[in-house]
């Protein structure tokens, strides 16, 4: 696959047999299948070419009856990738919120695109310690946060975009995971995956006062700047970078994506670069290989 980073360091590893995706190197350290997927279906290592076309979650105007049964297909063949299935599979109905669902025995394996249930619509994370559990979240530039503690076999998986980043929504399901299944911030693990970087990122003015109103403006000095254009951006990596942090996960049990999705629009989903055919996949199984 063709994917630039904005450094060497080897955060994500790519994996091209079956359908081709991203995972992070300190999950798979940790023993816990993840991945991110791209826009290809197949990809062929000897022409270096691929099949596009992934399809994992419905998007306007699609005919949901025609849609679904791709998706889930698609969405089932990843989680086998992983060594799952769909039938464990929790998903929520992503609105740029910043609330939390702690996923129940109940709640794993709908058969999702149809509506939710009630306290699954409007949440944009989900955390557990059901084992072998599988969450799923999607995103069209907003990065993911994985979670996982290998003290209580608990993991997480956030959306985190620009409203979820404001809420500090990694915070939120830490939170979560200490209250319901007793996690210490000490022991956990963080991933920030792709998402669109801060060069791509070009937000309003509007947009700074609302976090500067939010965190206060030295915090949000830290990660907005102004580019030559007289516009800020937003670094959202490095802003759910310092929220982890103030949970209190170690500095270096953090790991931060250098993969951006508008960068690399040929190769992943990205709203910024009008290449939003579907979205991205991020995907988490709580289970424990090491």
């Amino acid at each position: 696959m063709r994917i630039s980073c904005s450094n060497d360091k080897k955060i994500f590893t790519e994996h091209k047999e079956g359908i081709p995706y991203l995972s992070s190197c300190m999950l798979d350290s940790l023993g816990v299948p993840n991945l991110f997927a791209t826009r290809f279906i197949s990809w062929d290592e000897k022409k270096g070419e691929g099949v596009e076309g992934l399809r994992t979650s419905l998007m306007e105007g699609d005919d949901i009856s025609e849609a679904a049964p791709v998706i889930q297909e698609y969405r089932d063949r990843l989680a086998r990738q992983l060594g799952s299935s769909i039938d464990f599979e929790c998903v929520t109905d992503q609105r740029h919120t910043s609330f939390v669902h702690v996923a129940s025995e109940s709640d794993l394996g709908i058969r999702w695109p149809r509506r939710l249930p009630l306290h699954r619509q409007y949440v944009d994370g989900v955390v557990t310690d059901l084992p072998d559990a599988l969450l799923t979240a999607y995103g069209g530039d907003c990065p993911p946060v994985y979670l996982a503690d290998p003290v209580r076999k608990a993991v997480g998986l956030v959306h985190a975009g620009r409203k979820g980043t404001l809420g500090k929504i990694p915070a939120v399901a830490i939170a979560r995971m200490i209250v319901n299944f007793g996690c210490d911030p000490a022991d956990m693990y963080a991933v920030i995956g792709p998402g669109v970087c801060m060069d791509c990122y070009e937000m309003g003015d509007e947009i700074y006062d609302e976090f500067a109103g939010e965190w206060g403006r030295k915090a949000a000095d830290r990660i907005f700047a102004r580019y030559p254009s007289g516009r800020y951006h937003l670094d959202l990596r490095e802003a759910n970078r310092m929220t982890l942090l103030e949970t209190g996960v170690p500095e270096d049990h953090i790991a931060v994506s250098n993969v951006c999705t508008a960068c690399n629009a040929d190769t992943l989903y990205s709203y910024r670069a009008g290449r939003l055919e579907n979205e991205g996949t991020a995907m988490i199984v709580n289970r424990w290989e090491k």
